[in-house]
């Protein structure tokens, strides 16, 4: 044998031994195939995470958020209109207690308006409502129902005298109407321990 011959021969492998290539036999992971997998998986999560992030944005969370902030702003509005009334303009008071409620407590307001306007003009007294605090403690948008704490400095001021600031707590249950949310019920909110 020659060295060309004995090199020809180390050259070539036979038919029935694998290449085991430069890893020595061992799999690798990865290469353009692995790439090609995980960029379909991020692109399908992507259209998932996409999609879902769009329909959350379009449902009923987020008119439920702006009902809420709808609530709070008609009964921050209405507890001032119920809690102010001025003795020189009776009827213009009265007639925003109306505007701002329904159901049993409109009727009330229709039913003992006179006796209200009576009783304003011979106390001769100006009543000035603030909203310090107000909180939507519950709201069912399907029923149109909302209950709301709100938290009412009144400055009272007898004609002639120094005013009265006092410190009111009311819960007020909201309905929707076809003219916004109005009153529906109101009670006073009594601190633990208050006698009543």
């Amino acid at each position: 044998m020659t060295a060309s011959t004995t090199e020809s021969t180390a050259n070539t492998t036979p038919a029935d031994e694998p290449d085991l290539g430069p890893s020595g036999g061992r799999r690798r992971f990865g290469g353009p195939r692995a790439l090609q997998v995980a960029a379909a998986v991020a692109v399908v999560a992507a259209l998932v995470f996409g999609v879902l992030w769009l329909t959350t944005l379009l449902s009923g969370e987020r008119t439920l958020a702006e009902e809420r902030d709808d609530v709070l702003v008609a009964a921050r509005q209405s507890a001032i209109s119920l809690n102010t009334l001025d003795w020189h303009d009776v009827d213009g008071g009265l007639d925003r207690w109306e505007q701002t409620s329904t159901g049993a407590v409109l009727d009330e307001f229709r039913t003992n308006r006179a006796q209200y306007a009576q009783f304003v003009a011979q106390s001769k007294r100006t009543t000035t409502a603030t909203v310090s605090d107000a909180a939507v403690s519950e709201l069912d948008d399907r029923a149109g129902v909302a209950r709301v704490l709100v938290g009412v400095d009144v400055t009272v001021t007898p004609d002639g005298q120094q005013p009265i600031p006092t410190r009111q707590r009311l819960q007020l249950e909201m309905s929707r109407t076809d003219d916004g949310w109005k009153v529906s019920k109101l009670a006073p909110v009594r601190a633990p321990g208050q006698s009543g």
